[in-house]
């Protein structure tokens, strides 16, 4: 009976939350902090999973197709909520950054209808930086970890690109929206050189210049700052002379002129042919068509 109970209630917060999109370490989660809240002990991994199990046998939860340990809630509440690939992924994977073309989709910086997903994850996992989403440092205090962070390769029919970081930098994330329910995406500055390291994730260097060219409100500090902290010669070549196309000004591109790489990996785009068209101020190969170089010259 005990069970029957707990389940309504953790199905009554999900609810008040008006979350669609759950999983087996969020019902966990949000069951230690209702017995914490009456003073019950608190349950385990294995009543956790009693708790999932009643919800799915009377039809309230049911789990998506190819995600390991996420749910769709199909009570009343729930008809009325969308939900949306970004959010199972992030449930999935609650540390998970969306980046390259999600982002640049998320912040109006392409006309391209995102058809795959990219999501962004560290090696080790978790995230220092970050608490899941939905989540408070009280759930976390009595360091249970409650989490097996995973990353699914497709949701229905969309296919999810993973970038693994061998450590998560530490900047440039903020916290969106999908479908009303919180996700962690790359801020604009970070989206726009992100994009600029991986044109390949990002729609193609075409789609990449537009982009930067439509960014008008770009904080030019910040994304000085960021490049900076990528602590890449090369990309510091690319975002100056970016830059300096587009008009912006910074106390910082003159350090870095003084500080130019020079040699064979000095390209605008690392993974195509060397082009003889070149800028010497900043010792770079524009190797992309005119066509598309003229994106960014506002021609």
């Amino acid at each position: 009976m005990w069970t029957k109970t707990f389940a309504s209630k953790v199905l009554r917060e999900f609810a008040e939350a008006r979350r669609r999109v759950i999983s087996d370490w969020r019902i966990h989660l949000t069951a230690r902090r209702l017995a914490h809240t009456e003073n019950k002990p608190l349950p385990d991994e294995k009543k956790a999973t009693d708790i999932r199990q009643e919800l799915v046998g009377r039809g309230d939860i049911a789990s998506v197709e190819g995600v390991a340990g996420v749910y769709i809630v199909n009570v009343a509440y729930a008809n009325l909520l969308e939900v949306s690939e970004e959010q199972i992924v992030q449930e999935a994977n609650p540390w998970a950054v969306f980046g390259y073309l999600t982002a640049m989709t998320y912040h109006g910086l392409t006309d391209l209808v995102a058809k795959e997903i990219y999501p962004i994850a560290s090696k080790n996992g978790g995230n220092t930086h970050r608490l899941p989403l939905g989540t408070m440092p009280d759930d976390w205090s009595e360091g249970t970890r409650l989490i097996a962070a995973r990353r699914p390769e497709r949701v229905g029919d969309v296919s999810v690109h993973w970038t693994q970081l061998t450590e998560e930098p530490g900047f440039g994330v903020m916290i969106g929206y999908s479908s009303g329910i919180p996700i962690y995406v790359t801020d604009v500055e970070r989206t726009l050189l992100d994009a600029l390291r991986a044109p390949d994730k990002s729609g193609g260097i075409a789609k990449v210049l537009k982009a930067w060219r439509s960014a008008e409100d770009v904080d030019v500090g910040k994304l000085v700052s960021y490049a900076d902290a990528y602590g890449n010669k090369v990309l510091r070549q690319r975002v100056g002379f970016l830059l300096e196309k587009l008009g912006k000004t910074h106390s910082r591109l003159e350090e870095w002129r003084h500080g130019l790489q020079r040699g064979g990996s000095v390209k605008l785009v690392a993974s195509s042919p060397y082009s003889e068209t070149f800028s010497a101020e900043w010792n770079l190969s524009l190797n992309v068509p005119p066509s598309i170089l003229a994106i960014i010259e506002g021609s």
